[in-house]
């Protein structure tokens, strides 16, 4: 297969589509900046564990809220209004929560930044993937799922670095600027796209939905923080999403206004919808757990496990190239039976991957974790760049805007939901694991020797029966590692017995047309 003649890139609309692709890399790593970078902005604006929570909650779901409305809003304002206004409320977000001096301040901004970014994917998906023409459609397709995977891999040790050696706030304003300047160009060289003012927009079905949702992703944290059904909030929340989510299938059967439900009729896409609802949920457990098992277990800091994501990143990153037309002159599973084996083949990788994983110990070494993220990127990319070309490998152009919009609607929700139950089975695991460790903890045992020895011959400070305080400080340092390996092994294993049977999903796609198949 022969790459696209590069003279697209020199053109307007090759120029506009690179904005696209930019954004979309601003917001899926924004999307990836996780607990560590969270840490210090906690600390910078008087932010409590209780609330650094939040701080990657007012982002997802916010984000994953919006993009179902998006269809509809192209129809009324046009593509370029989409375009240019979200990611433009995004950046200004950016920007001034880089300036944020206390936490109420920085989660506004956060919600502001997801309102904004959760355009983007709909707003890139429905330029490359319909607006290139019909020569480099393909590429187009591919592109947007080559960003998402460079974006979310390549957020983690972007938001370590840039917060280790300069600040978070620098990492968000270069966030902000970086979407500004896009936005610029999109602004001037995108062609003018009317909407129809006529158009109608189902408020009241997007009200049902975004509540139901809403309410069921921000329930799991509620839940978490208040010992679930013992609170009287979670309860609320829990059964009012599970009516409002009930009364949003009702009003999409009666009046499907909300969503083009003729994205639905191509079977590739809807089988792809489901694949990476399912599949990313648990992918993302093992995101979620990564890091926090380098810096508690191991002993990394934000910057040491930075490192060891690198490799991580060029593994995703090249092999989402090998499989992404018009990215490689030698392309890897150009038809759709090739791509339905391959992805099977990489979530079966995946599953044992991760049952490796669970096979650790408080001893883990960084080299070895950095060859399972080896691996895991090699997966990640394959998983994401074959499912979403095949979701849009028969899709018209025409609604590339509105499948875009709900497919990463679904992603997105996915990451929400998913964080809530790792969340969840953290704080199961991990007081359990205190309880049975501290069981051990009498004055007889040798294995508490290790930590009285560096004691020896120094001020025992405060001290009971069986312990001083310097001694009670380390016992509770290892016995977090501990528990922080208990739950590892738990959201691993689990997350590997479960994609062991995922792996059969991407068979249930149907080859394209000989007419749609990914020849430039």
């Amino acid at each position: 297969m022969s790459s696209p003649p590069s003279s697209l890139w020199v053109t307007n609309r090759g120029v506009v589509a690179i904005c696209f692709l930019a954004l979309e890399l601003v917001f899926f790593s924004t999307d990836s900046i996780g607990v560590p970078a969270h840490e210090y902005v906690s600390g910078d604006v008087g932010g409590t564990p209780y609330l650094e929570v939040w701080f990657q909650v007012a982002f997802l779901v916010p984000a994953a809220l919006i993009m179902p409305l998006l269809g509809s809003l192209k129809e009324r304002v046009g593509a370029k209004a989409i375009a240019t206004v979200g990611p433009g409320v995004f950046g200004i977000a950016c920007l001034l929560s880089s300036v944020a001096t206390d936490p109420q301040l920085f989660i506004a901004m956060r919600v502001l930044q997801g309102l904004g970014a959760g355009v983007i994917p709909a707003a890139a998906g429905g330029y490359l993937g319909g607006q290139l023409g019909e020569k480099y459609t393909p590429m187009g397709k591919g592109l947007v799922a080559l960003a998402l995977v460079t974006g979310s891999t390549i957020g983690i040790p972007l938001s370590a670095f840039v917060t280790w050696y300069l600040s978070w706030r620098t990492l968000y304003a270069g966030l902000g600027l970086a979407a500004l300047a896009a936005v610029a160009v999109i602004l001037r060289l995108m062609p003018a796209t009317p909407g129809d003012p006529k158009a109608e927009i189902d408020w009241l079905g997007y009200g049902l939905m975004a509540g139901g949702f809403g309410l069921l992703s921000l329930s799991l944290v509620v839940g978490n923080q208040r010992e679930w059904f013992s609170s009287g909030i979670y309860v609320v929340m829990l059964w009012s999403s599970l009516l409002l989510l009930g009364l949003f299938g009702w009003r999409v059967a009666t009046v499907p206004k909300l969503i083009n439900l003729k994205i639905f009729q191509d079977v590739n896409y809807c089988v792809s919808a489901v694949n990476l609802s399912s599949v990313m949920f648990f992918l993302f457990m093992i995101f979620a757990i990564v890091p926090r098992f380098l810096m508690v277990v191991v002993n990394n800091t934000i910057e040491n496990y930075a490192w060891s994501f690198l490799p991580f990143v060029a593994a995703a990153i090249l092999t989402g190239l090998m499989v992404t037309p018009g990215a490689s002159p030698h392309l890897i599973a150009a038809t759709i039976p090739a791509k339905k084996k391959l992805c099977s083949a990489a979530i079966f990788t995946f599953a044992l991957t991760a049952l490796w994983m669970a096979y650790t110990s408080a001893q883990q070494s960084n080299s070895n974790v950095t060859l399972q993220l080896i691996l895991v990127g090699v997966c990640f990319a394959l998983i994401n760049c074959l499912e979403i070309q095949m979701s849009f490998s028969t899709m018209p152009a025409e609604l590339m805007t509105s499948a875009s919009s709900v497919l990463f609607f679904c992603t997105n929700i996915s990451k929400a939901l998913s964080g809530g139950v790792s969340s969840a089975i953290r704080t199961v695991s991990t007081q359990g694991s205190w309880e049975r460790f501290r069981e051990q903890s009498y004055g007889s045992n040798w294995g508490l020797e290790t930590f009285q020895e560096p004691l020896s011959g120094h001020p025992m400070g405060i001290s009971g029966n069986l312990w001083s305080q310097g001694s009670l400080e380390l016992l509770n340092k290892a016995i977090a590692q501990q528990a922080e390996v208990v739950n590892f092994i738990n959201i691993a294993t689990l997350v590997g017995l479960v994609l062991l049977v995922l792996c059969v999903l991407p068979q249930l796609h149907r080859t394209a047309p000989a007419k749609t198949k990914e020849q430039p």
